[in-house]
């Protein structure tokens, strides 16, 4: 290779080297007294996003199996795979003799019912006639009785027989309201026959898509105690659900209204986007491994997404856009021996200074308060703290040191500004310290190693927020953006 394009060479892997600098990949940096390497990565800002990974098939909102209410023989088809149908289509149509056949039957069982009423409207009317006869002659006879003519057994005759014309007229409306009823027991033998010579016709319930049919033309359907499935509908795949299993662990941050990113095998490169619409409460155990239902909703417009496709779906449960963050790698970093000779001893106690000046601020302190505050820490220090030095040197712990001087420190402090508050600053200081103690008991404290720009790594105490699994999320001072953080070392001279 000539000395020209050497030299192109050469700047172009500078220029690259710069870039990845920039975006915060990780890069080699030589320690102190060129004795270890150290893998580092630049704080950056950027997003996380918290994501819960799972699966399950794609569904139509709704779907609707169609069965058959009677038996026989398929006839005809009105439709096939994939054909879209309306409310109310006819989809099959059962042979509708038989049917029919008992339809009419059951009319000329109502034409039979409908004249026995009227024969029993002339049997009341030809009883009421006669009792009407039967009542005169009683009538006559009392009459002709009460002035000695007529004889007392002419009498009774004539009594009894309006009796029984009286008792004629009962029977005849007893017969009368029996055929009434038996008119009505036929009107609905009627209306049964033709409600199942209408189910031969078996109709779509809902508007949507033929997905499954199982007969055919001339198959016999046999209605049992479980209605056989005969077609399959599926409900405007123009929306789609998902029903994802998530593990028992991951639940609790999964909500309604959640953004979900989701692939199928079909379309490897095309990421379609749902939410999460319903956290089912009950629980699945299979071999041991509990999981819950999560129903995901998405849009289909172009029927891309078939019923029946595994969706690979990430739920995102939190997000931050504008992050100061960290490669998690740098979270699992630890110094070995080799490493602590060349680090230098640095106990991070940042969150000391903040939690002054946030003390200052929200509190009021003037400079006398400020100097009693400082004063009454530094006498009660049982060790001398240097600015950015250990309590403890020479500990075969120092992040364990850092992390025990930084606590009692910050209780020091509370302490202390009990005890210069005046009475107005009082609910001030009481609103400050309800904040502290709560954010001492969330707080998520780590320990980060920092190249130094002598080479030195220095240990940080920092608070972490959001995390997923490449970045986390850094809250307060201890780092900022640009610092490297070590994420591997190893000695110069090994690969």
């Amino acid at each position: 290779m000539s000395g020209k394009y050497r030299y192109y060479v050469i700047l172009a892997l500078f220029a690259v080297g710069l870039v990845l600098a920039n975006v915060g990949m990780p890069t080699l940096w030589t320690g102190a007294g060129s004795t270890f390497l150290y893998e580092v990565a630049e704080v950056s800002q950027g997003p996380i996003r918290k994501l819960v990974a799972t699966s399950g098939p794609v569904r139509a909102l709704v779907t609707v199996s169609v069965s058959s209410q009677l038996s026989g023989q398929i006839r005809d088809l009105k439709v096939d795979f994939n054909s879209e149908v309306k409310s109310g289509d006819e989809l099959a149509i059962i042979d509708d003799k038989t049917f029919a056949a008992k339809v009419a039957q059951a009319q000329a069982d109502l034409v039979a019912a409908r004249a026995m009423l009227l024969n029993h409207e002339a049997a009341l009317a030809k009883a009421e006639a006669i009792e009407r006869n039967a009542k005169r002659l009683m009538q006559r006879q009392e009459a002709l009785a009460s002035k000695g003519i007529a004889a007392t057994t002419t009498l009774d005759v004539a009594t009894r027989d309006a009796e029984v014309a009286k008792a004629e007229i009962e029977v005849a409306k007893a017969q009368l309201e029996n055929t009434k009823a038996t008119i009505a027991q036929r009107e609905a033998q009627l209306l049964q026959a033709q409600i199942d010579l209408d189910r031969t016709r078996i109709r779509s319930p809902i508007d949507g898509t033929v997905i499954g049919r199982t007969v055919d033309v001339g198959q016999i359907v046999a209605a049992s105690l479980q209605a056989p499935e005969l077609f399959k509908i599926a409900q405007d795949l123009r929306r789609i659900r998902i029903e994802a299993q998530v593990n028992e662990a991951d639940v609790g941050i999964v909500a309604e209204g959640n953004p979900v990113e989701f692939t199928v095998d079909a379309y490897p490169e095309r990421r379609f986007q749902g939410k999460v619409s319903q956290v089912r409460l009950g629980a699945l155990e299979l071999n041991n491994v509990v999981t819950y239902t999560v129903m995901i909703e998405a849009e289909n417009d172009d029927r891309k997404l078939l019923p029946g496709m595994t969706a690979n779906a990430r739920i995102e449960t939190a997000r931050l856009d504008d992050a100061l963050r960290v490669p998690t790698d740098a979270l699992r970093f630890k110094p070995r021996p080799a490493d602590m000779a060349a680090a230098t001893q640095n106990p991070s106690l940042q969150q000391v200074k903040l939690e002054v000046e946030r003390a200052k601020v929200e509190l009021g302190l003037n400079e006398e308060q400020l100097a009693k505050v400082n004063a009454t820490m530094k006498a009660a220090a049982p060790e001398p703290l240097s600015p950015g030095g250990s309590a403890a040197a020479g500990n075969a712990r120092p992040n364990q040191a850092a992390a025990e001087t930084e606590a009692r420190v910050l209780q020091r402090l509370k302490y202390a500004l009990a005890s210069v508050v005046s009475e107005q600053q009082r609910s001030a200081f009481e609103a400050w310290k309800a904040r502290f103690e709560g954010a001492a008991r969330k707080r998520r404290d780590v320990t980060v190693w920092v190249l130094g720009p002598a080479g030195a790594i220095e240990s940080r105490q920092v608070r972490l927020g959001l995390a997923d699994d490449d970045f986390a999320e850094i809250i307060g001072d201890g780092l900022k953006e640009g610092d490297r953080v070590v994420l591997r070392s190893r000695e110069a001279g090994r690969k």
